[in-house]
């Protein structure tokens, strides 16, 4: 065949190829240029680059050709001596291959020859045999047969030493191999020694194995291994799982007798808790769990009427335990309520919850047990935590009220008492915020965590305790004899009330809110509105001022009562000065001010008039007055008719009117008692010439000074010219002292 035949049969497949690949066969000009193409033409790209470029492009191209011709053959040369390489390497291995295939092969014929020896060899011994083949067989048959005869004669001594030896697994092994051959030949005169011999002793291997099953300190494995062997040896499983259950049922009852009768041995409340809780899981709970597991490892195939014996029994023990776990816990506390008590005994109640979770889970119960019993836990300790917070503001009270001092300065008692009663309610907050933590797992029930900041925190212990220091701040106002309380303390008090009132409470809620999960302002789930706690700080505040008011004006007029008691105002001299009692009710006054002006705002005033018509206005009413009654007679002079037409125009005085918290209306609301109080004195005396003369004097010098202290000039102005007006009435022979002369005195 030709050269050229040979590229027409090449280029006859190549179309061949294409047409069957749907390729097609585009030349293209540009191809002829191409020098990586199949179409390029070496003459056409010379002549190409010869018109279009310069010579010294050319020269680069040609530089550039021969890199890369030089490239192209160290490229195959390499590829040239790695597949020399691999050839070399294929060659080899064929060459190993046929020295191994020829060595098998003569090994294989080997073991041909070798295992046609042995066939043969065989076949030799089993002609030789084959006479003896069956002789022996029966003598190896009969051989068998001894055996287990022999192992018959022997049977009873083997039950008694296994059992002696308390190996009662061999035993039940030995008996369970017999007992079928027992039964069918029994009644042979050669088995039923025998048999009779191996009734008595499974007899007392069944006594052994059941006093094992009961025995108090039995193990778990013993346990099983006994209901094993007493089924192997045909005990009912019906039977014994009733028989466990019932067992079980006892020693649990005697854990809970245990755990009833439990008693702390003198550590701390904290250690007596989680100690008291350790014994009951380590008893009760584990021996719980323990019974669950073991029956359901013994009686894999129990009936559901014994499996329900067993969690009936089961939910039964819980059902009382956690009775009594509540009922010692809350007994072990008492009433300590700090906060490592707290942490105790709420790290024992999750030790608890723990393990109790894993019992239920054996039971495959949804009861709530832990759940109930922690509510039901956390909602006595609120309430202990709420009752001794109270005790504590009780004591706090007590104290106070005992011990204190008129000297102290207002507004740093009402500082340290506030502080005192807050610092209680921390210490309680922070005592009970151990059963949310985030390390506690029934906390982590959001359920738990509602109940109990909400209506154990919030309403058992916030709410309730500050409605119950309201009402203790109210009854002091109530204390007689040695109880009765300090007039400055009430003061101070009353203030505290006004803090609770605007802020505090509202403080306290809020830190509650935040530190127990309760959204910040919630007034569902029924729950207190906070306006209600304050309404009653206001209600004590605005008792306790009215018993301060009262408690210093009685003081006040009790003076101005012995004092006018202790002298004979119709035969008295002629006033040469004020008299002290108006002084020192002046200096109690100015007292009464100053305290409350630590504690309260000062309160709205009306218009006052100028000093200069403070000072004349009570003279030149007087002396009105004193020209009017020196120109009328006794006889002329009809009081009753002055007097009622007086009342007619002067204001009505309400002594028991509401007491603002602000200083001008506590200090007003006791200059008007002690000026009433002044006025009834006067009522009750008769007085002459000087003993009129006096009072003036004292009035005069009380209207130079309370306007100091009093928002209402024309009101203390009334009551002294009603002061003034009952004492002439009063009078044998009204002549007042010249305004001049009264100044005079006074100024004294």
């Amino acid at each position: 065949m030709s050269k050229e035949a040979t590229e027409n049969d090449k280029r006859k497949r190549n179309n061949l190829l294409s047409q069957y690949y749907g390729i097609t066969k585009e030349k293209d000009v540009e191809n002829l240029f191409d020098v990586d193409g199949k179409h390029f033409n070496a003459d056409a790209y010379v002549d190409k680059l010869v018109q279009e470029t310069s010579l010294k492009q050319l020269i680069d191209k040609e530089q550039e050709l021969v890199r890369e011709i030089q490239s192209l053959d160290s490229e195959m040369q390499t590829l040239v001596y790695e597949n020399y390489n691999k050839f070399i390497l294929a060659t080899d291995t064929i060459r190993q291959m046929k020295s191994d295939f020829k060595t098998m092969e003569d090994e294989m014929e080997k073991l041909v020859q070798d295992m046609s020896q042995i066939a043969t060899f065989a076949n030799s011994i089993s002609s030789n045999l084959q006479d003896r083949r069956q002789q022996i067989t029966k003598l190896s048959n009969i051989h068998e047969l001894l055996k287990n005869l022999q192992f018959l004669f022997d049977l009873p001594t083997k039950l008694k030493s296994s059992v002696e030896e308390k190996n009662y697994s061999l035993a039940v092994k030995y008996y369970a191999k017999s007992e079928q051959v027992l039964k069918d030949f029994g009644d042979h005169p050669s088995f039923s020694g025998i048999q009779s011999d191996c009734q008595e002793i499974v007899t007392t291997l069944r006594k052994c194995l059941k006093d094992q099953f009961v025995r108090a300190e039995v193990t778990s494995r013993e346990l099983e291994e006994s209901v094993t062997l007493l089924s192997k040896l045909g005990e009912s499983s019906t039977s014994l799982a009733l028989e466990f259950t019932v067992i079980n049922k006892g020693r649990l009852e005697k854990d809970l007798d245990d755990l009833s009768s439990y008693t702390t041995s003198g550590e701390n409340n904290g250690e007596a808790v989680l100690a008291f809780i350790e014994k009951c899981c380590n008893t009760a709970l584990n021996n719980a769990a323990l019974t669950i597991a073991t029956f359901n490892n013994i009686f894999p195939l129990a009936s559901a009427k014994d499996n329900e014996g067993l969690i009936d029994m089961a939910v039964d023990v819980i059902n009382r335990l956690c009775p009594v776990v509540k009922t010692k816990v809350v007994e072990i506390i008492g009433l300590e309520m700090s906060e490592g008590c707290c942490l105790s005994l709420v790290a024992a109640l999750d030790k608890f919850h723990r393990r109790l979770l894993a019992v239920q889970r054996l039971l495959m119960s949804d009861n709530q047990w832990s759940s109930i019993l922690i509510t039901d836990v956390a909602q006595i300790i609120s309430n202990r935590a709420a009752e001794n917070l109270v005790v504590k503001w009780t004591e706090e009270l007590q104290g106070w009220r005992d011990s204190w001092n008129n000297d102290n300065q207002p507004h740093g008692s009402v500082k340290f008492i506030e502080g005192a009663l807050i610092e209680h309610i921390h210490r309680t907050l922070v005592a009970l915020t151990a059963f949310v933590g985030n390390h506690v797992t029934f906390s982590q029930d959001y359920q738990f965590r509602q109940t109990f900041g909400r209506r154990h925190v919030r309403e058992g212990v916030f709410i309730m305790s500050l409605k119950k220091l309201s009402i203790m701040l109210s009854n002091l106002c109530n204390a007689t004899g040695k109880d009765n309380a300090s007039p400055t303390l009430i003061l101070v008090l009353s203030r505290v009330a006004i803090d609770f009132n605007q802020n505090l409470a509202q403080s306290l809620l809020s830190l509650i809110e935040e530190q127990f999960d309760i959204p910040a302002g919630f007034q569902g789930d029924n729950l207190t509105p906070i306006s209600a706690v304050t309404a009653d700080f206001k209600q004590a505040s605005q008792t306790l001022l009215q018993r301060y008011v009262q408690s210093e004006s009685h003081v006040l007029v009790q003076m101005i009562r012995k004092s006018m008691d202790s002298r004979d105002w119709l035969t008295t001299s002629e006033p040469r000065s004020v008299r002290p009692v108006i002084k020192r009710v002046l200096e109690e006054i100015s007292r009464v001010d100053s305290h409350a002006a630590q504690l309260y705002e000062e309160g709205s005033r009306k218009d006052r008039s100028s000093d200069s018509s403070r000072r004349t206005h009570h003279s030149s009413s007087r002396m009105q007055q004193k020209s009017s009654w020196s120109s009328l007679g006794p006889s002329q002079l009809d009081s009753s008719l002055l007097n009622n037409i007086q009342k007619l125009f002067s204001e009505r005085i309400d002594l028991s009117g509401t007491v603002e918290p602000n200083k001008g209306s506590v200090v007003m609301a006791v200059i008007k008692i002690c000026l009433k109080g002044f006025l009834e004195c006067v009522r009750l005396k008769t007085f002459g010439k000087y003993g009129i003369q006096q009072i003036q004097v004292d009035c005069y010098y009380l209207q130079l000074f309370l306007w100091r202290f009093t928002f209402d000039e024309n009101l203390v102005h009334s009551l002294l010219d009603e002061i003034l007006s009952s004492a002439v009435q009063r009078c044998l022979e009204p002549v007042l002292m010249e305004p001049g002369v009264v100044e005079l005195i006074c100024e004294r």
